[in-house]
């Protein structure tokens, strides 16, 4: 796990994907009647505990207590996982549903010219520019609250492929993608510039480099809104299921 990562962690219409700019690289934890593998939450600021399970809740709390890092810690639980009642009982609380969408790169339309838009590669010295418009574009969303500001995207720039979209210096828009899985985790745009096009030219961008680097396919987890599901199935995205996510501080 990197130690950019815990750097971080310690510290209209709207869409929103979830990601943590820092490798999503997982260790197991097992004790007596439980396991889990431990990484960065991709949705908040906290440790997650992926794949859980347990026999049962003293289990539970003893698995816990073996996490070799501090809470707070969340969970993302898909419909019907076994570990959901002990998970409630244990104290975790609901923060944020999330819808999965997957499409091919082939067929996917190229988006037209935003009119005075361009597109750059993030770069870091662009921070301050970019946290404003996250928040702008981001704040209302439980997934940005629980990442808090700075979500650490702000010091993303080398990490996958990281797209801004500016009108003049004004930062309106942005994409972040994994690559070459096709991963878009973090995208959004401010108010003002909705319904432009911007956000389709973001996912342009985030196919062109998916297809660059030998990926066939781009995938995304949003935090579950009617815009969200408008947006993607426009484009052809079919849901790949939901999943709730739970935090315990």
């Amino acid at each position: 796990m990197s130690a950019s990562w815990w750097k971080c962690a310690s510290g209209s219409r709207t869409l929103a994907c979830a990601w943590t700019t820092w490798s999503p690289t997982f260790s197991s934890v097992t004790t007596d009647g439980g396991q889990c593998q431990i990484g960065p939450s991709p949705t908040a600021r906290a440790v997650r505990l992926n794949n859980l399970r347990a026999r049962d809740l003293a289990a539970l709390e003893a698995l816990i207590e073996a996490v070799p890092a501090v809470p707070p810690y969340d969970v993302a639980l898909e419909p019907g996982d076994p570990a959901a009642p002990l998970v409630r009982e244990a104290g975790f609380e609901p923060y944020a549903t999330t819808a999965r969408f997957a499409r091919a790169i082939e067929g996917l339309p190229e988006a037209e010219p935003a009119d005075g838009v361009r597109l750059l590669t993030y770069d870091n010295a662009m921070a301050d520019r970019y946290e404003d418009a996250e928040f702008d574009a981001l704040h209302d969303l439980a997934i940005y609250k629980a990442m808090g500001r700075p979500t650490g995207y702000n010091e993303g720039a080398g990490y996958g492929d990281f797209t801004v979209a500016l009108r003049g210096d004004a930062l309106i828009g942005f994409c972040f993608t994994q690559v070459p899985e096709g991963i878009i985790w973090w995208l959004g745009v401010v108010p003002d510039e909705r319904r432009k096009g911007v956000a389709r030219l973001l996912i342009s961008s985030a196919a062109r480099a998916t297809r660059a680097a030998d990926g066939t396919h781009l995938l995304v987890e949003a935090e579950d809104t009617p815009e969200a599901r408008a947006f993607f199935g426009a484009l052809g995205f079919r849901e790949r299921g939901a999943r709730e996510l739970l935090l315990r501080s």
